[in-house]
């Protein structure tokens, strides 16, 4: 399989993080439940693309982003050397546009994220204090 470069990005809101769920028919993770993100262009950088990501994906702008953590992750089809990404500023409220679903994850709800890459990242997010304990004990 080939590897490709991917970008996730971490909205954080009320002490929760936004994933989504895919729709059936996407031939990586169908019905999945993910942080959202995507595969970096050719020529694009990063922040480009996860910018571009964040907008494609719940039509939110964010221009200050943070550098989380990278991993590399297995899907049905290739190599996935994925990139995390905290918004630290953002704009607008996030909408479905290519997900089946939208919504917040608390700390004790990591179970529910369908990748083992995405559940080792989002805990150490909440391990790591960077997202309040205080909110969501």
């Amino acid at each position: 399989m080939k590897t490709v470069e991917t970008v996730s990005f971490l909205l954080i809101k009320d002490s929760k993080i936004l994933v989504e769920r895919r729709r059936k028919y996407r031939i990586n993770d169908p019905g999945a439940i993910v942080v959202p993100g995507g595969h970096v262009d050719p020529g694009e950088t990063h922040i480009e693309a996860v910018k571009r990501e964040l907008l494609e994906e719940v039509g939110v702008d964010c221009d200050s982003f943070r550098f989380f953590d990278r991993m590399l992750c297995e899907s049905d089809t290739e190599y996935q050397m994925n990139s995390w990404y905290i918004c630290e500023s953002w704009k607008g409220k996030p909408v479905v546009t290519e997900a089946e679903e939208i919504f917040y994850l608390g700390g004790d709800e990591l179970d529910k994220l369908s990748l083992v890459y995405d559940r080792k990242v989002i805990s150490r997010l909440f391990r790591e204090e960077i997202v309040p304990k205080s909110n969501y004990l």
